[in-house]
């Protein structure tokens, strides 16, 4: 069997892991945005917190604006650019509602000074320059008042928009959070609202930020984003979230996620990399993409909080974290492919790798993973009969070509092995430093674990 870089298995012929119908579509607009992303008709569009002024034009980075008064004053037109000063910070947050299309997105993203002006400009000359045209690090963002669009700093009230190598820190929570006001629900530092799509938010960074990414609408893509640190309770029974999904169609991959989740509440421990979030009034959890996504010391990697859940496909991910892989409520085709899933991190408050309020009407397919868990957790056990809202193991779901391993227990699966299935140590290269490849010996790499 053969695998990746980061430990997950790769696919091979006659075990193909189920794709949505989203990452198709998802990856065909992507393509058509990178080729629109400069377009000779566009206009760009310069934001500088350092040397701007709201009365110029935004046309040039002579003329550059200010602040985010003009992107809600100002209509923008399809492959625009609107673009940030690098070395420039920013607070608060602003509605943008102008769209593009899918042949001409509308982009913001950075800039700053170029190789002919360091070139031409004496270097006893340059710090001026630098701050009229930009240098230094990427542009900063932050909101720490929730008075100011709920903590929002982007609320993206359009379509085919892409948000591209910016920086957000330090957001706020919200006063409180119950069953009326939601508030946590309102929350996201990008926040792609109710009926927008094909949005795509890449290579963007995300510090301490409880709610970083908020997705209202359809067709979007996060992807290649580093999201990290958020380690503060939320509200009650709320811990910090990377990634909130409401709607379907949505693909999320390629993020590195590090340290979210908090200790403490109702439940000892919460949040994690992704929810699909059931509390919202507008959810729909259906078809969603989760993929290639590397996340480590999270509590949980993905909480399926609803009911009716449908077509979510997990796929080819690292989760060194602690708490569930996957838990939720009444879900349908779950496809879980091709993940390495680790559970050694203390204190690991939920025992379980799956969970789920109601194994009755939970349907999952666990093909071709690595196990590595503590030697009290089991990955599905049997299912107790349990009266109310109680946890329970998901049991018996078809399970096939899977690698588990737990020091000192010789049965981590809690139920009969599958078809393929194997106990035996990973044999990472070296996981004490993180890395997670297989030796070349690995029990993973045999030809009888029947992937072939």
């Amino acid at each position: 069997m053969r695998v990746d870089n980061k430990g997950c298995w790769k696919e091979n012929n006659g075990c193909r892991p189920r794709i949505n119908r989203a990452a198709i579509t998802i990856a065909a607009i992507t393509i058509a945005a990178i080729l629109a992303t400069i377009d000779a008709g566009a206009t760009n569009y310069y934001i500088n917190s350092r040397w701007g002024n709201d009365i110029n034009a935004g046309t040039s980075k002579e003329k550059a604006w200010q602040s985010f008064r003009p992107l809600e004053k100002e209509s923008f037109l399809p492959g625009d650019s609107i673009l940030f000063a690098k070395g420039s910070s920013y607070t608060g947050g602003f509605v943008f509602n102008s769209s593009g299309t899918a042949e001409k997105p509308i982009v913001f993203s950075s800039y700053s000074a170029g190789a002919a002006l360091v070139t031409t400009t004496p270097r006893d000359q340059l710090e001026e320059l630098f701050i009229k045209y930009g240098a230094g690090p990427m542009p900063a963002f932050t909101n720490p008042d929730w008075n100011t669009l709920n903590g929002n700093i982007f609320r993206i009230q359009a379509s085919h928009i892409i948000i591209d190598g910016l920086y957000f820190h330090d957001n706020t929570n919200p006063p409180n959070s119950d069953h009326i006001n939601k508030n946590v629900q309102k929350m996201g530092v990008v926040y792609l609202a109710l009926g927008t799509h094909h949005n795509i938010i890449r290579h963007c960074e995300f510090f301490h930020s409880p709610v970083a990414i908020k997705i209202k609408g359809s067709y979007n893509l996060i992807t290649r984003n580093y999201l990290h640190d958020a380690t503060d309770t939320l509200a009650h029974s709320w811990g910090p979230i990377a990634i909130m999904v409401v709607r379907p169609h949505n693909e999320i991959s390629y993020n590195k996620v590090v340290n979210y989740g908090s200790y403490g509440g109702p439940y000892g421990s919460d949040g994690g990399v992704v929810e699909l979030d059931g509390v919202d009034d507008d959810f729909e959890g259906k078809d969603v993409n989760i993929h290639h996504n590397s996340c480590f010391n999270n509590h949980g990697f993905l909480e399926l909080a609803g009911r009716g859940i449908d077509s979510v496909t997990v796929a080819y991910n690292v989760s060194d974290d602690t708490n569930q892989f996957i838990g939720g409520g009444s879900m349908s085709h779950i496809f879980v492919h091709h993940n390495t899933v680790i559970r050694l991190r203390e204190p690991n408050v939920d025992r379980y790798v799956f969970w789920t309020f109601h194994p009755d009407s939970c349907s999952m397919q666990v093909q071709n993973n690595i196990f590595v868990l503590p030697p009290d957790i089991r990955v599905y056990g049997p299912v107790a009969k349990a009266k109310g809202h109680v946890r329970s193991f998901i049991g018996n779901q078809p399970h096939d070509h899977n690698l588990y391993f737990s020091a000192g227990n010789p049965d981590p699966l809690g139920i009969a092995p599958g078809k393929g299935d194997l106990v035996a140590d990973p044999l990472f290269k070296d996981y004490t430093n993180g890395d997670l490849r297989l030796q070349d010996n690995s029990p993973a790499r045999y030809k009888n674990m029947g992937a072939y």
